[in-house]
């Protein structure tokens, strides 16, 4: 067992020094560490691909920070502002789910259907507490908030790079860390997390 692993994390290093100069900046391999590293660019490209399936959500903007995505969201024409950041990943069944935590900023930003009483209430302290207690009633099924961990859920997308087929008869989970040149995805499947960077790859930095 030992020796077929080497032999996969040898062949995953050779991969990655393979790869085109326009493309080493997007991904880096731990082969110590049995991870992968995606630029900040590349996973907005392949959020912005999923998230754009999810009704009633619209990613409005994406900035990279040092420790956090600061994302401004419409759900059902709320706006929020968001800091968060992906903990875990799981693609199963054709299907996705993505743990987002979330230990910045999360507010409610003006917007039609918020009233100047609420705002007012948002802003005298209520803070996260008033806001979990609005989520409940303000999210779709497919998103739930629980004060830490925004868990967004739902279809594959038809096509791309992450299109639905891919991930029918085999699934992959990942945990993932946020660093300042990228975010680290780990996998007990090592054959699946390269897939997927195969795949991540094929994603246009920057499609909307």
């Amino acid at each position: 067992m030992a020796g077929q692993w080497t032999g996969m994390l040898e062949g995953a290093l050779a991969w990655a020094k393979a790869l085109p100069d326009t493309l080493s900046s997007e991904v880096a391999v731990d082969v110590a560490g049995r991870r992968v590293r995606l630029s900040h660019a590349r996973v907005e490209a392949l959020s912005r691909q999923v998230l754009k399936g999810v009704k009633a959500l619209e990613l409005r903007s994406w900035d990279s920070l040092a420790s956090v995505y600061d994302l401004r969201l419409s759900v059902k024409g709320w706006k929020l502002r968001v800091e968060a950041t992906p903990e875990r990943v799981l693609l199963a069944q054709g299907r996705y789910t993505l743990w987002l935590a979330t230990p910045g900023r999360v507010e409610l930003e003006e917007s039609p259907g918020a009233s100047s009483l609420l705002m007012g209430a948002l802003r005298t302290g209520a803070g996260k507490a008033a806001l979990r207690a609005l989520a409940e009633k303000l999210l779709p099924p497919d998103l739930r908030w629980d004060g830490q961990v925004l868990r967004v859920e739902g279809r594959l997308p038809r096509d791309g790079a992450l299109a639905a087929r891919l991930f029918e008869a085999s699934s992959l989970a990942m945990t993932a860390v946020h660093a300042s040149e990228g975010l680290w995805l780990s996998a007990e499947a090592w054959p699946g997390l390269l897939d997927l960077l195969q795949a991540a790859l094929d994603t246009r930095v920057g499609a909307a």
